[in-house]
């Protein structure tokens, strides 16, 4: 039952690459260098996880006069998702929080946000720590380090971020939510998306990996899933359908 002293407002969760901005922001970075400079020795390092890989592209992009200026400005550039500034803005006015939890980092978040003007209607961002050094060299550092989850990567879970969340803003904030939604397009949103109850609603991206993978993780559960789902493509569809099932908006 809700305390009569909570505030009860609706959640949006959102994915940045694929989802907020229209391509993969770590992709689009590393593509500023030469295919023949990523030699099969930094390949290799794929293998130890992603946030490590990175690490010896943002090494290799400053070795070779790769500015912070330029860094920033191949993430402004990436368009959005046609129509999701404006649904982000519309559901920052209608009584949503909206945070962010992607495994990009918080530099590449931070400057598309601030240079595509949504950084205000962003409630929270969870992403990888990162930095620029003294010497101009960018830095990233993993989210966290877990162990549990077979659905994420080792250095960030959406599901844990997602339901700590939920935790702290219901006993440090005295916030409640009545809707959830999550949208993402990538396998790494099924964790989170799996763990939405009744008042829940999963929106994978058509067309990417996320439905897929969603579908068949619900198809490998023995209890029925609660939560709706929610199939979009673009920012203008996906306020059209979070509109129609609240019909408040």
């Amino acid at each position: 039952m809700l305390s009569s002293k909570r505030i009860l407002k609706r959640l949006a969760i959102f994915d940045f690459d694929h989802t907020i901005c229209e391509y993969n922001t770590d992709i689009v970075v590393r593509d500023l260098l030469k295919p023949d400079l990523i030699t099969s020795d930094i390949k290799s390092v794929r293998s130890c996880g992603w946030i490590r890989y990175m690490q010896r592209i943002f090494e290799l992009l400053h070795k070779n006069g790769y500015s912070k200026i330029d860094i920033q400005n191949a993430i402004q550039n990436i368009p959005e998702v046609k129509g999701i500034k404006q649904c982000i803005e519309e559901l920052a006015k209608n009584n949503f929080h909206i945070i962010i939890i992607s495994d990009s980092n918080s530099e590449f978040i931070e400057t598309w946000n601030s240079f595509n003007n949504i950084g205000s209607s962003i409630h929270t961002v969870f992403t990888n720590p990162a930095s620029y050094n003294s010497e101009g060299m960018l830095q990233v550092r993993p989210y966290h380090y877990q162990t549990k989850c077979d659905l994420s990567s080792r250095n960030l879970c959406k599901g844990l971020i997602m339901e700590n969340f939920l935790s702290n803003q219901y006993d440090s904030a005295d916030t409640e939510y009545d809707k959830i939604f999550y949208i993402g397009d990538g396998k790494n949103d099924v964790c989170p998306m799996l763990r939405l109850k009744e008042n829940g609603y999963a929106c994978p991206r058509e067309g990417y990996a996320c439905c897929d993978a969603l579908n068949s993780a619900i198809n490998q559960r023995r209890e029925t899933y609660k939560a709706k789902i929610l199939k979009w493509n673009t920012g203008t569809q996906l306020m059209s359908l979070i509109t129609k099932e609240l019909d408040v908006l």
